[in-house]
């Protein structure tokens, strides 16, 4: 679950451990089975055992976008998760990105407010969609469309 990032050898200071943030497109084909996905996070686990999280925000959207009889799926998947709040400094920097793109569309707020979550936080953003993710200093995983 989650991880303090502490390590007992470090004197107490933070340990250098990347630290991935999924979105909520990535969560969603998790839970729908896709092959690629769950591969490719499995490969990011491999890569050094990294601790995932997501946005309060995508848990959100995923349950809002859950169909029936995925409830119990659902519960498993989300609960393995580190679940980010969204709080002042987080929102402070989502209303920079949006000011910065000029995007007043509410629809592309989520989208700011789990781009600052990942970046408030040194997390590397897990997406699919890429589009709706041109910050900058946003640090992001490519994913290979297939």
């Amino acid at each position: 679950m989650a991880s303090s990032g502490i390590s007992p050898d470090s004197g107490g200071k933070v340990a250098s451990v990347d630290r991935y943030l999924l979105d909520s497109d990535v969560l969603i084909w998790i839970l729908r089975g896709r092959h690629e996905t769950i591969e490719m996070v499995k490969d990011l686990m491999t890569e050094g055992n990294r601790p995932y999280a997501c946005s309060a925000l995508s848990v959100m959207e995923v349950w809002a976008g859950a169909r029936k009889g995925e409830s119990e799926r659902t519960d498993r998947v989300m609960g393995n998760l580190e679940v980010v709040p969204v709080d002042a400094r987080i929102a402070k920097r989502a209303a920079s990105l949006l000011a910065d793109s000029k995007r007043t569309d509410p629809r592309k707020w989520i989208d700011a407010l789990i781009a600052a979550t990942a970046m408030e936080n040194g997390m590397t953003l897990v997406t699919y969609n890429l589009r709706d993710y041109q910050c900058k200093g946003l640090k992001l995983h490519p994913i290979r469309q297939v």
